[in-house]
C-alpha cells in the first residue's frame, strides 16, 4: 500500500499469456529459463502430488510454517499476514486454504476466501483488498510443474474440493520473485491499475545506494531540524508501550493526510487499528518481525511513522505518514525513508519494496515495477463474470494513468469533502 496507492501503469492494454517457463535463482540471483513439461511427463509427477484444501486457518497453520522455510512468497501470503487480518477482519467468507503436497511435504499454498456475490462464489486470497501483491506461495523446485500445466490442475482441484468457485481473481501479481517467475501469469492475464515499487540491494535501483549530492541535501536538511528540535533518529517500537505511542502518531499523521485528500481514513477503523497492533505486539522480540512499527524522533517528538512487515530478507513498506504544518518544510518522507532502509539494511533485509501507488518520492529508491491482473473462470457462469470484473480494473487502471482524469477524480474527491463539511 505504502502511501496513498495511487498510480499509473504504462504498458499496453489487452490480455496477454506468459510464456510457462519457472525455474530457481542461480546464485547472484536472476532467473533460469526451464522448458515446460511434456504432457506425459506432467501426468507422472501430477500424479505423486495431492490437493487438500483445509477449511479454516488454524487448521492450515502447521503446513503453512512448514512450508515458509523452504517457499517463495510475497509478506502478504506470510501466515502472521494472513492471520492476523482474519482474526481482526473477522469473516467475509467461507475459508479455503489449498495445500499442495509432495507426499508429505507442503509444496505450494493458496489462502484463498470464497464469498457469494450476485449468485456467484467468488474467491481471492484473504487480505488482498489490503495486500500489495498476490502470489501462489511455492517451493522453487515445484515451480516448474505448476508452469507447465499443473497450476490449471491445482485450481480445478481445488474448486472442486471447495464446493465450487465459479471465478478466482489474482490481483496486483509480480511477474517475478525471489528469482522464481510467477505460474499465473501462464493463464490469461492483463496489467493491473497500479506499478509496485521494488528494490533490492546491488541492483541498479539498490536501496543501499545514496548518490553525494542526495546525501548532502538530505544531512542538511537533518542537520537544521536537529537545531530547531532536537537530535533526529529512527526507532523501532519494541514494547507494546511503544507500540501504542507510535501507532497513535501514525494514526493522527494519517488522518491529516487524508482530510486533505478527502479520503475515508481507512487505517482508523477498528479492524484495521486492532489488526497493525496485534501483529506489531506478537512479533515483539524478533529482529525481522512481522509487524514493525518505526517512529522517526526530532527531540522526544515523533515527526513521521511507518508500518511495515518483514517476510524472511525481504521487507514491504506498508504505509508511512509524516507531520503536516510548518515542519513539512524539511522533507520529512525523504530523511524517514533513508533511514528506514538503512535500518533495515542492518537488520538482513536483501530486497524492499514501497507497496503500489505512484508517488515521485518512490522512485529515489526503487524502482516501478508492472503488476497483472488475471479473473480466472472456472465454470459457466464464472466465464460471464471474468471479463466484467477485468473491464472495471481496466476502467480503474484507465483513471489512474490519465492525468487530467486522475486529476478530475481528485477534485471530485475534495467537492465532495466540502459538501460534507
Amino acid at each position: 500500500m505504502s502511501g496513498d496507492r495511487d498510480s499509473a501503469a504504462t504498458v499496453p492494454d489487452g490480455m496477454t499469456f506468459a510464456r510457462p517457463v519457472v525455474a530457481t535463482a542461480p546464485a547472484g540471483g536472476g532467473s533460469v529459463v526451464a522448458e515446460g513439461l511434456s504432457a506425459s511427463e506432467l501426468e507422472q509427477r501430477w500424479s505423486e502430488l495431492r490437493v487438500t484444501v483445509l477449511d479454516s486457518i488454524a487448521a492450515a497453520e502447521a503446513p503453512w510454517k512448514a512450508l515458509e522455510q523452504t517457499a517463495i512468497f510475497t509478506p502478504y501470503q506470510s501466515y502472521a499476514w494472513v492471520a492476523h487480518w482474519h482474526a481482526a477482519r473477522g469473516a467475509q467468507g467461507r475459508v479455503a486454504i489449498v495445500v499442495l503436497f509432495d507426499g508429505e511435504q507442503p509444496v505450494a499454498l493458496l489462502p484463498l476466501e470464497i464469498r457469494r456475490s450476485l449468485g456467484l462464489r467468488r474467491a481471492m486470497i484473504i487480505g488482498t483488498s489490503i495486500g500489495n501483491s498476490d502470489w501462489l506461495m511455492m517451493t522453487p523446485e515445484i515451480a516448474p510443474v505448476l508452469a507447465g500445466g499443473g497450476v490449471s490442475r491445482l485450481l480445478a482441484d481445488a474448486a472442486r474440493q471447495a464446493g465450487g468457485i465459479d471465478v478466482l481473481a489474482f490481483f496486483d501479481q509480480p511477474a517475478s520473485w525471489g528469482g522464481v517467475d510467477n505460474p499465473l501469469l501462464a493463464l490469461p492475464h492483463q496489467p493491473g491499475p497500479n506499478h509496485f515499487y521494488f528494490s533490492a540491494r546491488g541492483a541498479a535501483a539498490s536501496f543501499d545506494r545514496f548518490d553525494d549530492k542526495r546525501l548532502a541535501n538530505l544531512e542538511r536538511r537533518r542537520r537544521k531540524l536537529a537545531e530547531t528540535m532536537g537530535p533526529v533518529v529512527l526507532r523501532m517500537a519494541e514494547t507494546a508501550q511503544e507500540i501504542d505511542k507510535v501507532h497513535a502518531a501514525f494514526l493522527e499523521q494519517r488522518a491529516a493526510r487524508f482530510a486533505e485528500q478527502g479520503i475515508a481514513n481507512i487505517f482508523a477503523e477498528e479492524h484495521f487499528v486492532r489488526f497493525m497492533r496485534q501483529m506489531a505486539i506478537d512479533s515483539l522480540g524478533s529482529d525481522r518481525p512481522s509487524g514493525a512499527f518505526h517512529a522517526l524522533y526530532a527531540g522526544d517528538t515523533i515527526i513521521a511513522t511507518s508500518f511495515g512487515t518483514f517476510a524472511g530478507t525481504h521487507y514491504s513498506q506498508y504505509i508511512n505518514a509524516t507531520a503536516a504544518g510548518d515542519i513539512a518544510k524539511f522533507r520529512l518522507i525523504g530523511i524517514l525513508m533513508h533511514d528506514l532502509f538503512a535500518d533495515c539494511a542492518r537488520r538482513g533485509a536483501l530486497s524492499i519494496d514501497m507497496g503500489l501507488g505512484d508517488f515521485a518520492y518512490k522512485t529515489d529508491w526503487t524502482e516501478a515495477r508492472t503488476v497483472h491482473d488475471g479473473v480466472i473462470p472456472l465454470s459457466p457462469a464464472g466465464r460471464l463474470a471474468a471479463p466484467v470484473q477485468l473491464a472495471l480494473r481496466a476502467i480503474k487502471r484507465a483513471i489512474k494513468q490519465d492525468p487530467r482524469l486522475f486529476g478530475a477524480l481528485k477534485r471530485l474527491r475534495g467537492l465532495l469533502r466540502g459538501a460534507r463539511g
